[in-house]
């Protein structure tokens, strides 16, 4: 959800040994990734393009100070290169949380657990890349978000 990463501090604090895993993905691609999606209270940010601009900055400023706070307890994962290089970058992850290799881990999309969650349909499928580029099809319309960020590709 596009709010969990206020509770950071709170679940450290209550659990000092936690790992984060903060999921890291082109700006553009986050911000029209919100703002395709329906979100309930208190998202309301996710519907206007300059709201969601600020509130991304806002996002970016938090995952500084808790970084700054707490550098061993947050990794940083690399969206679109876990889609190019699953197997590498969920090693990287597990190794982190300290948790053993199951060959499972690359299999994600054919659990049969329940999913109540935005991206419900896209834990059935295969990883795959280039979903980051999506946004670049509505770029004529999203000029007030591209502008608000001050958007250049390497803005990561």
């Amino acid at each position: 959800m596009p709010l969990n990463f206020r509770w950071i501090g709170f679940i450290l604090s209550a659990f000092p040994g936690a790992k984060i895993v903060h999921v890291n993905r082109d700006p553009m691609a986050t911000c029209w990734s919100i703002f395709k999606h329906y979100f309930p209270d208190p998202c309301l940010f996710a519907y206007d393009l300059e709201d969601l601009a600020q509130f991304y900055r806002l996002y970016m400023d938090l995952m500084t100070f808790w970084r700054e706070l707490y550098p061993d307890s947050i990794y940083d994962l690399d969206y679109e290169r876990l889609t190019e290089n699953q197997e590498a970058e969920t090693r990287k992850v597990l190794a982190f949380c300290d948790l053993s290799w199951e060959d499972q881990c690359l299999d994600f999309h054919e659990t049969e657990r329940q999913v109540k969650t935005i991206s419900a349909a896209q834990v059935r499928t295969q990883m795959c890349t280039g979903s980051s580029d999506a946004w670049k099809k509505y770029e004529h319309r999203l000029q007030p978000l591209i502008a608000s960020l001050g958007y250049r590709e390497s803005l990561i």
